[in-house]
């Protein structure tokens, strides 16, 4: 018999290929860094995701034989969304540090005062200080080619998790410790400003305590916005060390990671 012009079924099957890594980009798009913006939209994320899947679709390995109309499908694209999501949220550490660092800082200078009396963004502004390092970090960002890095490391997800391999303990475990190196690394590169913000400070409030007359509001903001400044333009030269040693300690981590998820 001659074959048929349209086999629904045939095609089907040939786009499990791409609908299985399809799920997992989205949804590591959704979280990682940059690609999580706003000002990125989702039809951009979703023609992004498209393209990446037919550009990896190729080089990625055979996909199990799963209808995606079934329960089991079903599970499978939740596995991959997952995935995904868990991966997004690990790139996306190095940021938090220092979206971290932005904050505390600027609560030590009292800058974010401002923030919470704020009549037209309210508490959802991020502060000033936090907008700096995400500029300085988007710029670096592009620097060492971290677009790229991240798509290095969807594309070994792929070899270590594959598709129908289940979600692994070891993975999720590892990404809850990753939340105490966040803390960590936020205190270490913090605590130099802290430091110094918070002796101002003590030295503020031991002057009103001998001259009870002076004022300390009108007096201790001003220098305490000014030493914060001060210490912040003291410490940016070493902010591109910073992030390199933290990226690297990052990529290091998802290594393990990965890899662990391989041995169970």
């Amino acid at each position: 018999m001659p074959e048929p012009l349209f086999d629904a079924t045939r095609y089907l099957a040939s786009l499990q290929v791409y609908w299985w890594p399809f799920c997992r980009i989205l949804a590591l798009f959704s979280m990682a860094p940059l690609f999580n913006h706003r000002a990125v939209s989702v039809r951009v994320r979703i023609l992004l995701a498209l393209a990446l899947t037919i550009a990896l679709g190729a080089a990625l390995p055979d996909m199990p034989e799963i209808d995606p109309l079934s329960l089991k499908g079903l599970l499978t694209a939740l596995e991959q969304v997952a995935f995904g999501v868990l991966l997004g949220l690990t790139l996306q550490l190095v940021f938090t540090i220092f979206m971290l660092v932005g904050e505390v800082i600027s609560t030590q200078m009292g800058m974010s005062m401002a923030r919470y009396n704020d009549p037209v963004n309210g508490v959802s502004s991020s502060s000033i200080l936090y907008q700096l390092y995400f500029i300085l970090l988007v710029l670096m960002f592009f620097a060492i080619d971290g677009h790229l890095v991240t798509v290095s490391v969807l594309y070994q997800s792929f070899l270590f998790w594959p598709v129908g391999s289940g979600l692994h303990y070891v993975g999720a475990e590892s990404f809850v410790h990753a939340f105490a190196w966040v803390l960590a690394a936020a205190v270490l590169v913090t605590l130099p400003v802290v430091f110094c913000l918070t002796l101002v400070q003590f030295c503020f409030g031991l002057l009103n305590r001998i001259s009870p007359a002076m004022n300390l509001f009108s007096l201790g903001f001003p220098i305490s916005i000014l030493m914060g400044l001060l210490c912040v333009y003291l410490t940016l030269p070493d902010l591109p060390e910073s992030y390199l040693r933290l990226t690297r300690d990052l990529l290091n981590g998802i290594g393990v990671i990965l890899r662990e998820g391989q041995n169970v």
